[in-house]
């Protein structure tokens, strides 16, 4: 029974929009939970299958990169499969996932069912905003987005503080069971309120263009990782390497070739977009990269519990979601480069003081400056948007706003595996015992404020951009 937004608003009435609202969060929040709460788990994990980081790290890192691939599959997938149905099916895909990671034997099957994961969250995900669009087509999109926005802000609060206090008491395992209410809820309403109406002449997605950029991802992150374990000479990251390369030539060759391309590289002819592209890279990386850093860096330096770790980050999501509001308020009054500017000067300031803070530090003061940080996103968040999207004409509006998004999750990918290599680098370097581990975490957490400091430039050049090309 295939029905429409109207036949849902007849059937529902007036609160009919609320109620699509209140789902898509349920939804969202399920696959945020999953995405940050695995981070105060890795201690744990690590401990339990005899891993060390370098494998780890596949388990946040191949989440963000099958998201990212997944990403591109949304808006196909929207339109052949319907709304409901793509909901339907990711959420379930997504929930046998997380329970069978709960009987995994090996780092590897977990990293496996992450990946499914991943893929899942990244398909699903966009929908919740093109939703939103259509049944606020009317009138209050923008309360409904503060909404959804501040719902969805709650997620990487709270999940990580859950998740540790229950890890703490049932194991690592909690983490995977953890999201699972969230998306039986959503799973069930999405029968009922989810419009199920499809294109079935939709074109067809170019496979070959998305396996290129999927194996070349995934090739890239696992050349990176094995040098982490074997060096650069070892067949096993040189390899993977070269196939990394050759196949994101071949699909860019194939991207330029093509006139549905997966990602519109047209975009990148704007001077504007370019640099908002490098900032996007770099936000990513501190989004997520601070998000595995921190917990781990509590738990292996300073001794934390993965409940302690979970509740210093409590306050960050808080400060977050206000930061987010003031950056939206703030990106109707100032120009995009001087909040983005502005945004990196504070994040930077704050990894540079978590790396000066050294072992020892108080719950508050390591507390403070990560809070300051997700000062300095907030205030990037809405800036980027404005900045990366303000020069593109109506029609490449929608383009823009996804390959944005893609760019910034591709920042997390590979941030955080780049973060585990200099990581162990540095450990290694420095000795390989307990002092050299706290001094490769400082000097991480300088490193990342340095890329912060970096993309300033290109920042400033979004709006020197944007004056020249008008």
């Amino acid at each position: 029974m295939g029905q429409d937004l109207e036949a849902l608003r007849g059937r529902f009435g007036a609160r009919y929009p609320q109620w699509l609202l209140g789902l898509l969060m349920l939804g969202s929040m399920a696959m945020i939970l999953a995405s940050t709460s695995i981070n105060v788990a890795l201690p744990a994990i690590m401990d339990d299958f005899s891993i060390g980081r370098p494998l780890a790290q596949w388990l946040s890192t191949g989440f963000l990169a099958a998201m990212t691939s997944g990403l591109l599959l949304a808006a196909w997938s929207q339109a052949r499969l319907g709304a409901r149905r793509t909901v339907q099916l990711g959420l379930g895909v997504f929930g046998l996932a997380s329970l069978l990671a709960l009987v995994a034997t090996s780092a590897w099957q977990l990293i496996a069912l992450r990946i499914v994961m991943g893929a899942c969250a990244g398909i699903i995900q966009p929908l919740a905003m093109v939703l939103i669009f259509r049944v606020y087509s009317e009138g209050g999109r923008g309360m409904a987005l503060g909404l959804y926005g501040l719902g969805i802000m709650m997620a990487p609060t709270l999940g990580p503080t859950i998740g540790g206090y229950l890890i703490d008491h049932f194991g690592w395992g909690a983490v995977f069971w953890l999201p699972l209410p969230l998306c039986l809820s959503a799973l069930v309403g999405a029968q009922w309120l989810m419009p199920s109406d499809r294109n079935r002449q939709t074109p067809g997605v170019d496979l070959w263009a998305f396996a290129l950029l999927t194996i070349s991802v995934f090739a890239l992150l696992g050349a990176l990782a094995e040098a982490q374990r074997f060096g650069w000479l070892a067949l096993d990251a040189w390899l993977p390497g070269m196939i990394g390369l050759l196949c994101g030539g071949a699909f860019l060759h194939r991207s330029r070739a093509s006139s549905r391309p997966l990602l519109p590289l047209q975009l990148w002819r704007h001077a504007a977009f370019r640099n908002a592209s490098w900032v996007a890279l770099v936000l990513g990386l501190g989004l997520y990269g601070s998000t595995y850093l921190i917990p781990l860096f509590l738990q292996t330096v300073e001794g934390y519990s993965a409940g302690e770790a979970g509740l210093l980050l409590l306050p960050t999501g808080v400060v977050l979601g206000l930061a987010s509001f003031l950056g939206g308020w703030l990106s109707d009054r100032l120009s995009a480069a001087v909040l983005l500017a502005v945004g990196l000067l504070v994040f930077a300031l704050s990894s540079a003081a978590l790396g000066a803070a050294g072992t020892g530090s108080s719950f508050l003061v390591l507390c403070f400056w990560a809070c300051v940080g997700r000062v300095g996103l907030g205030l990037l968040l809405p800036a980027l948007s404005t900045g990366s999207l303000d020069i593109l004409s109506p029609q490449e509006l929608a383009l823009g706003a996804g390959t944005i998004t893609f760019v910034r999750q591709l920042g997390g990918a590979f941030g955080v595996n780049l973060l585990t290599f200099f990581l162990e680098w540095r450990h290694l370097a420095a000795g390989g015992d307990s002092a050299a581990e706290a001094q490769a975490f400082e000097q991480c957490f300088w490193l990342v404020g340095i890329l912060f400091m970096s993309a300033v430039i290109p920042a400033w050049g979004v709006r020197a951009a944007k004056h020249r090309n008008r």
